[in-house]
């Protein structure tokens, strides 16, 4: 531990924490394949039949799983919407562009993006589902005024996007026109234009009837394609069709409708993987699998019954349950079928695994928070290299070499052994000391460093930051 602010110093926590190795030839072998990123909206880890769920049925998720490497140790960027959404495209956490919370701030168009490196390299791009990392129609958001919506006008098609297809925020995962509360002033846009067909029955179907074509468009054009793909299930209001609820007739109302929409989920994603067996293009396309935090964490009950698997905390929390992640990555050529892995990852380490696997052109000087999985992918790597960071609601963590570190009032006062102690049920603060005293240090320089990046130093421009700085209060 006493060499970590060595190995980070200002070149690495301050230019970058991302120092990804050169691609390897295995992963260089199909140099462009096509890239999917899916995301659930809330769904947990425990949710799935590939992390031990025995109700839920997601038969094409876990055949998916098999056919990479899933994560047992994964970590959403944050423990809400938003802030995990900025950190899969950028790498970075969302504190450097003020993403603090769901529906504050918004993605800045001087951030460099997974979307924006794949364009360079001739990719068709398209975005479908939940944005969340902006408002669509300027002036205008579901949130009211309080969204700032003209100074967060931010839609998927001015950041580098050929085809988008998205919402600003949640909508009902059933017949989303027909729940006007979510709906009203949170409607469907198409390329900037509102859609008005097809839009009725299974959310998740919806999306994906806007997928396929996109798919084909590219094939067509000969050109490989990003799609990120991020669903609205089991996001409340979690509705199901009537031929998802019978599935689960047995269990009450609430439960029928959220294990149904996530069965309607997991064959919108079967239906994905048939359509690029079809036309020849599973064995060249990487896919990532991941949900945006832990489950609904307001109220458990009925309504909301999403599961952690036994992890601490849910959704808004810091804990494992809040943002420990059911995830996986498909990746032929360089991610071994049928493995679990607990290395420690995150969605900040989707944009330098991208960079890193595919030979991407590397992003500029500024911090990124990730790290290249490709060296544990390939076994090269059996620990990750630097620490993984949290800041929310001016509360931090971080992860290091198998040691969770969280603050509390302004202290860092806990300090949970992952490797044994995933469930976070014993505080081990009094035995490490020392590694307290130098993850205080690290936090208090990242938190420093991120306050430069939301000010804008990272940026070749002008820029002003649409809310104050939210930093750790750390003492």
């Amino acid at each position: 531990m006493k060499q970590l602010l060595t190995v980070l110093g200002a070149s690495c926590l301050l230019a970058s924490s991302c120092s990804t190795s050169k691609p390897t030839a295995s992963s260089q072998k199909k140099s462009s394949p096509n890239v999917i990123l899916i995301m659930a909206d809330d769904l947990g880890y425990g949710d799935v039949g590939f992390n031990g769920n025995k109700v839920i049925e997601t038969p094409h998720l876990d055949a998916l799983s098999k056919k990479g490497v899933t994560f047992t140790n994964f970590y959403a960027g944050g423990p809400v919407c938003s802030p995990t959404r900025g950190t899969c495209l950028t790498g970075r956490h969302y504190a450097r562009y003020g993403i603090y919370h769901a529906n504050v701030g918004h993605l800045p168009k001087e951030e460099v993006t997974i979307v924006d490196l794949l364009k360079e390299k001739g990719y068709a791009t398209g975005h479908f589902g939940k944005w969340h990392l902006g408002t669509v129609v300027k002036g205008v958001s579901s949130k009211g005024e309080k969204r700032k919506p003209t100074l967060n006008f931010n839609p998927p098609w001015e950041q580098g996007y050929d085809d988008s297809f998205v919402t600003e925020s949640a909508v009902s995962t059933w017949n989303p026109t027909e729940h006007k509360k979510r709906y009203h002033l949170n409607e469907y846009y198409h390329n900037g234009v509102q859609e008005t067909e097809n839009l009725e029955g299974d959310d998740s179907r919806i999306i994906m009837d806007r997928v396929i074509p996109f798919i084909d468009t590219a094939k067509k054009e000969n050109k490989p394609f990003l799609s990120v793909i991020w669903f609205h299930a089991p996001h409340e209001p979690a509705v199901a069709g009537p031929e998802y609820k019978k599935k689960y007739s047995q269990y009450s109302e609430g439960k029928q409708n959220y294990y149904g929409c996530i069965t309607a989920l997991d064959d919108q994603v079967g239906r994905l993987v048939e359509h690029l067996k079809e036309n020849g293009q599973l064995d060249n396309t990487v896919i990532f699998f991941c949900s945006d935090n832990g489950p609904e964490g307001i109220e458990v009950s009925d309504r909301r019954p999403g599961t952690t698997g036994g992890l601490r905390g849910r959704k808004r929390s810091l804990y494992c349950g809040g943002v420990g992640v059911p995830a996986f990555v498909v990746w032929p050529g360089v991610a071994n079928a049928g493995e679990r892995t607990g290395y420690i990852s995150s969605t900040l380490d989707y944009l330098p695994t991208l960079v890193d696997g595919l030979g991407l052109a590397k992003v500029d000087d500024r911090p990124i928070d990730g790290t290249s999985l490709v060296p544990m992918l390939i076994g090269e790597s059996s620990e990750r290299p630097t620490p993984l960071p949290f800041m929310f609601t001016q509360k931090g963590a971080v992860i290091y070499k198998g040691l969770k570190f969280l603050t509390a009032k302004g202290e860092l006062k806990e300090v949970y052994d992952l490797r044994n102690d995933r469930l976070e049920t014993t505080n081990i603060y009094d035995k490490h000391s020392e590694e307290v005293e130098e993850m205080k240090t690290y936090l208090k320089a990242w938190d420093k460093s991120c306050r430069r990046s939301q000010k804008g130093d990272d940026y070749k421009s002008d820029f002003e930051p649409v809310d104050p700085w939210k930093g750790l209060k750390l003492n």
